[in-house]
């Protein structure tokens, strides 16, 4: 597959991830991406809030309806005069009250609305998933790279399987990446070791070092042997020369640092050196001893060093 220039679009954000869920209001199919028409039936989606607040105004005016339908039947069989003046009057008073708590308990009743429709529909919404999954699928032997990617994007925020990230970093493989792009890199880590993640990750670390968090980096320790056997030894110290960004990334990752002390270039170790001196009240155990043999040993002729040399 060759590799494709390509801009994708922003990704939409929504304060929780429910809110990205649409429904077909004919073929009643479920969807996240963002398109508005229903690829099966052509309809217009509905989105969930839409369609939950929908499903709420129906149930009022069902409760509203049958407590004047208790009122009409009150006043029918009222026996006196008297008594069809106090049954019109309390269900007026009654229906009132009901419709001022129905306003002040509103949100509350929207969320449990919200949640009985999320649970009976459940195996709906997987299936629409995996439909819009499918359709992702086709896209990509299609080779058309941004419609494929905003799906498996949208789907990504609801199925977490590594299936759906490797897909997306096929895809992303397959583009030429820019800085100017919203690229995302530890939400694809996948959860055992894979070739073309590490791939992309080398091309992201190129591009914008700053998507190397924790996990990345834990990840390409775990993984180094066979990282070394596909790629060689300079991804890693590319990579352990990115831990140098943060004090806490070096305490937490000094094993790491220590095995590629060796090979890290002139310009990170002295970035180091300067980090571990400039705090002397950190305990940075042997990563400390290895640094100052290596400075004595290589760098004592360099006057950058010069202060680092007992």
């Amino acid at each position: 597959m060759t590799k494709q220039a390509i801009q994708f679009s922003k990704k939409k954000r929504s304060k929780y991830r429910f809110q990205k869920l649409k429904m077909c209001k004919k073929c009643h199919r479920y969807s996240v991406v963002n398109s508005e028409i229903c690829p099966e039936c052509g309809s217009t989606f509905i989105g969930i809030e839409r369609l939950v607040q929908s499903i709420y105004k129906k149930c009022l005016f069902t409760e509203a309806i049958k407590i004047l339908l208790l009122v009409c039947i009150g006043i029918v069989a009222a026996p006196t005069v008297n008594t069809l003046y106090i049954s019109f009057i309390t269900g007026i008073l009654f229906l009132v009250s009901y419709v001022l708590l129905a306003a002040i308990y509103r949100k509350s009743e929207y969320f449990n609305h919200l949640k009985k429709l999320l649970r009976v529909d459940l195996r709906k919404i997987r299936e629409g998933i995996q439909f819009d999954s499918d359709l992702a699928e086709e896209d990509i032997k299609q080779e058309k790279m941004v419609s494929a990617y905003e799906k498996l994007r949208e789907i990504g925020d609801f199925i977490y399987s590594d299936q759906v990230k490797l897909r997306r970093v096929m895809v992303l493989n397959a583009t030429f990446l820019r800085r100017d792009m919203e690229l995302e890199l530890e939400p694809l880590i996948p959860s055992s070791y894979d070739k073309e993640f590490v791939k992309y990750a080398l091309e992201v670390l190129k591009i914008n070092r700053t998507l190397f968090t924790k996990k990345c980096i834990a990840y390409f320790f775990t993984h180094r042997a066979e990282i070394i056997r596909d790629f060689g030894l300079n991804p890693l110290i590319s990579v352990a020369g990115t831990v140098l960004r943060m004090k806490l990334y070096i305490l937490e990752f000094s094993q790491f640092i220590e095995e590629f002390l060796e090979y890290l270039p002139r310009d990170r170790f002295l970035r180091l050196c300067n980090l571990i001196y400039s705090y002397p009240e950190v305990e940075w155990g042997s990563l400390k001893e290895q640094v100052q043999r290596l400075v004595e040993r290589k760098y004592h002729y360099d006057p950058d060093f010069k202060q680092f040399v007992s």
